[in-house]
């Protein structure tokens, strides 16, 4: 019986596979999937048998186990002899196992949790809402951005614009800019030769980085770039 998104949504997460204390909890694998634990529970009938792996030391390896293995979504745990039996199809088990010789985890939906919604205004140039976009320059280059989170790496050239937008166009007519910083404090804009995304967090801190010519991928394009064909004619 599989336990849907509904029936774990007030779902308890244990912080290791321990019963009895872990009995009825879910438990998070390596990867984030999370597997409920029955304590004295043995697997269910129709369950798909994979394999056995003998000398397993604790459950949380014979999860690890599972994870590696394909197809693996439950796992029956003896915790005499330390065998880790694998399991496909697995779900809610009624096996009493005596004297907790037996636990079994089988995969459960992760519980859902609230979010915020992000609001985002397209072909915006104002952070908040312009983490993320995309922009295509006057000059035809498209720029991915990124609010709050600079490249930090040295520019080969700096100058004040009046906003994160005038920066973006202003790597775009530099053929060497790849990448921008912008600060929102001092209004100075630095262009950089960082290719990808931007690896510091700065609130004060917007920044971009190429990816290309806006039009490069268009296949009624005549296989031309998009450079230079934007808003304006040409850059320098």
């Amino acid at each position: 019986m599989k336990v849907t998104v509904g029936e774990t949504e007030h779902l308890r997460v244990a912080a290791s596979p321990v019963c009895p204390d872990g009995h009825g909890k879910a438990v998070i694998a390596e990867d984030g999937t999370h597997y409920l634990l029955e304590c004295c529970t043995k697997a269910h009938p129709g369950v798909n048998h994979l394999s056995r792996a003998p000398g397993i030391k604790s459950k949380k390896d014979c999860l690890d186990k599972c994870q590696s293995t394909a197809k693996c979504d439950s796992v029956e745990y003896n915790n005499n002899n330390q065998d880790c039996v694998l399991y496909e199809l697995g779900g809610l088990s009624h096996e009493d196992a005596p004297s907790g010789s037996h636990d079994w985890l089988f995969f459960v939906d992760p519980p859902a949790i609230p979010a915020p919604a992000n609001i985002t205004h397209m072909c915006s140039t104002d952070c908040p809402a312009a983490h993320g976009q995309k922009y295509v320059s006057d000059f035809g280059e498209l720029f991915h951005m990124e609010c709050g989170k600079p490249h930090g790496t040295a520019p080969f050239k700096e100058e004040e614009t009046a906003t994160y937008r005038d920066c973006l166009d202003g790597c775009a007519k530099l053929p060497r800019c790849v990448s921008i910083d912008w600060s929102s404090r001092t209004k100075m804009c630095y262009y950089g030769k960082h290719s990808g995304a931007a690896p510091i967090t700065a609130p004060a801190w917007n920044s971009a980085y190429k990816l290309g010519c806006a039009n490069a991928c268009d296949k009624d394009g005549g296989g031309s770039c998009g450079c230079g064909k934007g808003k304006k004619s040409g850059g320098p």
